[in-house]
């Protein structure tokens, strides 16, 4: 397994901003995750549709579109509940989330949409869309692909400053 460094971190498809991953390679598979910030679920359809469009490499993948994503409302708890002050431990104020809505897609690998729908909610993270893609290099490679498919989504996420 290897990572290479092919693409920037950040580009721009169809006016909206994608943090990129740097390409993993295993056993001549490759994958790259990429994500962006999510207004609604709405916006899902056409912001897949402008990622494909402007990038024939991705459409040219065996599985282009594994993704998930997660919208909310986020609202931050006062310093002060109920006339009581924290803690110094807790000054920093409280975010809670309310109106979830999440989807997944697996893009023909069977659970792939899950992971990456786990690795939003593990983070506690709301209105984003995270797109993993990956070229079939020939060769299966068993349980190892979901490792992949949650690294590269990581790094994208982390290349976005969103963990």
């Amino acid at each position: 397994m290897r990572l290479v460094a092919m693409f920037a971190t950040k580009r721009t498809y169809s006016s909206t901003v994608w943090h990129e991953s740097e390409v993993l390679i295993d056993r001549r598979s490759k994958f790259q995750g990429r994500c962006c910030i999510l207004q609604s679920a709405s916006d899902v359809p056409e912001l897949l549709e402008g990622l494909v469009d402007g990038n024939k490499r991705i459409a040219k993948a065996s599985h282009p579109l594994i993704y998930a994503w997660r919208t909310g409302e986020v609202i931050e708890e006062p310093f002060e509940k109920n006339g009581k002050k924290r803690s110094a431990a807790q000054q920093h104020p409280r975010a809670r989330v309310r109106n979830v809505s999440q989807g997944s897609a697996d893009g023909g690998e069977a659970g792939a949409g899950n992971v990456l729908l786990s690795l939003l909610e593990r983070n506690q993270l709301v209105n984003v869309l995270i797109v993993v893609t990956r070229w079939y290099g020939g060769t299966p490679l068993g349980p190892a692909r979901f490792r992949h498919i949650s690294t590269v989504g990581v790094q994208s996420l982390r290349n976005g400053g969103l963990t």
